[in-house]
């Protein structure tokens, strides 16, 4: 499966959004809006303090996302990390978009990693704990941590 992972400089908003929303809304039945994710109206701006990386088909079309959101000195949170259903598996891009965001935290100084996913997203779950991600209890956020009020698992990667 041909695809290439790049850092995102902007003029693809629509697309990556588009991508996103449909695979909330469509496989987990989500109901989450573009209001409700102000990052996806401007990604550049954003992730302008961390980063974002899109991988994109022989087509050149959006086929994968991931963001890190710098959070503190240390401390970030991973976001957008969505793949299109028919690009998923061992020969997909996910492992390569992770890569990306795990070798950027490093250079960056970043020792934690916090993300929030859908409690019915079962198969990123088990990508995020062979990746060393272990679930916590919410009263382990950061102060001021912000995500959906929806029913979610947080997990936390200590590197």
């Amino acid at each position: 499966m041909t695809h290439r992972v790049e850092r995102y400089t902007g003029g693809r908003d629509g697309e990556i959004a588009a991508m996103v929303l449909a695979i909330q809304n469509g496989e987990y039945g989500l109901a989450l809006t573009i209001e409700e994710q102000p990052d996806l109206a401007d990604i550049p701006r954003a992730y302008a303090d961390g980063g974002f990386w899109i991988a994109t088909g022989a087509d050149d079309a959006v086929i994968g996302s991931i963001g890190l959101l710098r959070y503190g000195s240390c401390q970030a949170v991973l976001k957008k990390f969505f793949v299109a259903a028919p690009y998923r598996g061992p020969n997909g891009p996910a492992s390569a978009l992770y890569g990306q965001l795990v070798r950027f935290a490093h250079e960056q100084g970043i020792t934690e990693i916090f993300l929030d996913t859908p409690s019915a997203a079962t198969r990123s779950h088990g990508f995020y704990r062979r990746a060393g991600f272990e679930v916590i209890d919410r009263g382990g956020l950061p102060e001021g941590y912000r995500f959906p009020d929806r029913d979610s698992l947080i997990f936390r990667l200590k590197i």
